[in-house]
């Protein structure tokens, strides 16, 4: 058992057999965030016993007298492997989504529970309908709340956005929405979803877009950038948005984009524009952002990609200065089965002053894949597009667990492969140092495809 917090240099240990008494617990002294933290190894850590699986509380604060205002819940979670969320309601069941669905967004609250929002669903003989419900998956409780009609701000979107906003709503912008033997049609439209009441409600946009990017800031402003608008055009000039009011405003810098990543920095002002195409090349420049007063102003921290490319996963790396970019497409086009996914990995410094670019670890080459940043400064890739013959792609199964290393360039280690294979789905970390996978597509290169129902998490074995 460990005990970390604020104002603990040194972390408190206890090593116990497996039948735990009250007074093996180690005192936590008072003080904020606390973390409560238990190891299962399988023998003596101090001899040949290696950890099993890991549990972690959320943080709490520790009062000068009494217990939290809350009880300290600890859920084990075996390590380096992929776990179906059990139902609390059906124990030795798993916890499938109510409605199978790709091209979603995930949304962590702050209380841990996951916001679903959109996405598609296919029917029987594989024809794509956009989705206005959300689920509300809650890991710790292991329960899961099916919102079919969030109310008649909602809209039937995928391939939208979705930031927390600062009051603990979610800001759903733009996406597409298509009916079932329809086309698509790009939206321009947000909506403001309350999980508290379980309703939406919606607002215009300065223009429809879907396939965009956007990242908000510390005082809750989203920058919104290209994506795909009115007749396939790639939209080239970005918005920005205070959803708490369902107000919008211009940012005249013209950014045209599809397929790239926007990220907060660790600053939480600066915003940074990763990769993408402008439908004819692959912009290598990395842009950073942020508010003047009025909008949101290009600065001058700016660096250029060694590998140009679109729809790769980008993430903090590291102690969270750096930006890990993972994968991708080489190719400006709509990925077929010419593109080749890119198997160079790089690593983007956007310090103020001392911005750069360095090489990064090999991975297994993919696009469309999914990234998250762990707490310990690793990086989690999982999922996405792969060639599997002259036929085109197919769906990918491969995890890696990416460490830093003294070298800068980083270390890859292949995890147990995520099944089925998807592409299309989210990953989600979770406050107890997990993540979340839920949905996807498990597409073959033949042409056959299909949804994936479960939800799955993954606890990494500890760095040290």
């Amino acid at each position: 058992m460990r005990i970390t917090g604020e104002g603990l240099d040194t972390p408190i240990e206890r090593i116990t057999p497996v039948n735990i008494r009250p007074e093996d617990i180690p005192v936590i002294p008072p003080g904020a965030r606390r973390l409560f933290e238990v190891r299962a190894y399988s023998g003596e850590p101090s001899s040949a016993g290696s950890v099993v699986s890991v549990g972690r509380s959320f943080p709490f604060d520790m009062p000068e007298k009494g217990a939290p205002a809350d009880p300290i819940r600890v859920t084990l979670r075996r390590v380096n492997t992929f776990l179906p969320v059990e139902s609390s309601q059906v124990p030795g069941t798993c916890l499938d989504l109510t409605q199978p669905r790709a091209g979603h967004t995930a949304t962590l609250l702050e209380d841990g529970r996951v916001v679903l929002a959109g996405g598609f669903r296919l029917s029987s003989d594989g024809q794509v309908e956009t989705l206005s419900s959300i689920e509300i998956l809650d890991p710790q409780a292991r329960t899961l709340a099916y919102v079919e009609d969030p109310g008649p701000g909602a809209a039937k979107r995928a391939f939208h956005t979705a930031s927390r906003m600062l009051d603990g709503r979610v800001a759903l912008i733009g996406g597409e929405s298509q009916p079932l033997s329809g086309t698509a049609t790009p939206l321009r439209t947000g909506a403001v979803f309350d999980p508290v009441t379980g309703k939406t409600q919606q607002f215009e946009l300065g223009m429809a877009r879907s396939h965009h990017a956007a990242a908000i800031d510390l005082a809750g402003r989203i920058l919104v950038v290209g994506g795909v608008g009115a007749g396939g055009a790639v939209v080239s000039s970005p918005e920005g948005v205070e959803p708490a009011g369902g107000r919008t405003f211009p940012v005249p810098t013209s950014v045209p984009r599809m397929g790239a990543s926007v990220v907060t920095l660790a600053d939480n002002q600066r915003l940074a524009v990763v990769g993408g195409s402008d439908g004819v090349n692959l912009p290598r420049e990395v842009l950073t952002f942020v508010f003047n007063g009025s909008t949101f102003a290009p600065t001058n921290t700016s660096v250029v990609l060694r590998q140009p490319r679109r729809d790769a996963a980008v993430v903090a790396f590291d102690d969270e200065q750096k930006l890990l970019v993972v994968g991708g497409y080489s190719t400006p086009e709509t990925p077929d089965g010419d593109s080749r996914p890119v198997s160079a990995s790089e690593l983007v410094g956007l310090q103020e002053g001392s911005p750069f670019v360095a090489v990064g670890p090999s991975i297994v080459a993919r696009g469309d894949l999914c990234a998250v940043s762990l707490p310990d400064g690793r990086a989690l890739t999982t999922g996405g597009r792969r060639v599997a013959s002259d036929d085109g792609f197919a769906s990918s199964g491969v995890v890696e667990l990416i460490t830093p290393t003294p070298n800068v360039t980083g270390g890859v280690l292949g995890m147990q492969p995520l099944e089925p294979a998807r592409y299309l789905h989210t990953c989600t970390p979770l406050p107890d140092g997990s993540v979340l996978i839920a949905g996807g597509l498990n597409a073959s290169d033949r042409g056959s495809a299909r949804l994936a129902a479960g939800t799955y998490i993954f606890m990494p074995v500890p760095r040290d």
